[in-house]
């Protein structure tokens, strides 16, 4: 494989034949052969197991199809054996952010979870809330990026220590989460009003680092899914896609 962009492994293309063939076109019989029997779902709308996902198939397949099929934009990760995909879609005619994170095993789909926000059309930074810089480039610098988050994360949105920002985060960062303005003031400034309780999962490839977090927005708990590039060891991009996490969901799962 190229160094320096990515080239697409076995489970980045089982994904993307996922989305193309079984969420595309509404093909059940592949999502039977592609899916885990004991597929664990995290999404809390959706039943776990195959036979729970399935059900799900079966009610979007009822649903009202658009005119007009458009692809949509997808920015996709991989990490061993997680691929992680961020995309745009209109669901029920509202346009949303969503990140998807699978875990495969054995070349099948064996563990899913995701996160949904609405896309509004408001922004306070003008950039689109998905779209923007999608090469992964700079493969062996995988593991020190996503060390640098880990270090990130933990110094500055757990712990709070905010004479460290400058260490992490360009001056000029390209901000694309709709409420916060370009640049690292702003980053810092919407910090101070969350609280991030605890990360759960860092995943990488090249220059895309992947955070999973808990968060709280006042004393409402969220699953935040944040997106960074980073070009010389510093964060120069960032998108990020939440979802509140519901007292009842359809299994006991959790979101995390």
């Amino acid at each position: 494989m190229d160094n320096k962009i990515k080239s697409f492994n076995s489970n980045t293309t089982i994904v993307l034949d996922f989305y193309t063939k079984v969420l595309g076109q509404g093909d059940i019989n592949l999502a039977d052969d592609i899916i885990k029997n004991d597929y664990i779902q995290h999404s809390p709308t959706v039943k776990t197991g195959k036979d729970g996902f399935i059900e799900f198939m079966s009610f979007l397949k009822q649903l009202p199809q658009p005119k007009n099929l458009v692809k949509p934009f997808m920015r996709l990760i991989s990490d061993e054996n997680f691929v992680i995909v961020h995309l745009s879609i209109k669901f029920m005619e509202q346009q949303k952010a969503v990140l998807d994170l699978y875990r495969l095993k054995d070349g099948f789909l064996a563990e899913h979870w995701d996160a949904s926000e609405d896309i509004t059309g408001f922004s306070v930074n003008h950039n689109p809330v998905v779209e923007g810089t999608i090469t992964i480039e700079n493969i062996s610098s995988t593991k020190e990026n996503k060390s640098i988050i880990h270090k990130y994360t933990e110094h500055i949105l757990v712990n709070r220590s905010s004479d460290q920002w400058t260490n992490y985060v360009s001056t000029n960062v390209i901000q694309h989460n709709p409420k916060i303005k370009n640049g690292r003031r702003a980053l810092i400034e919407y910090y101070k009003k969350i609280d991030v309780k605890k990360v759960h999962r860092i995943l990488g490839e090249g220059n895309f680092v992947v955070t999973q977090s808990e968060v709280f927005f006042e004393t409402v708990p969220f699953v935040v899914y944040d997106i960074y590039r980073l070009k010389d060891k510093m964060i120069v991009e960032h998108w990020s896609v939440s979802q509140k996490i519901p007292e009842n969901m359809a299994h006991h799962n959790g979101m995390f």
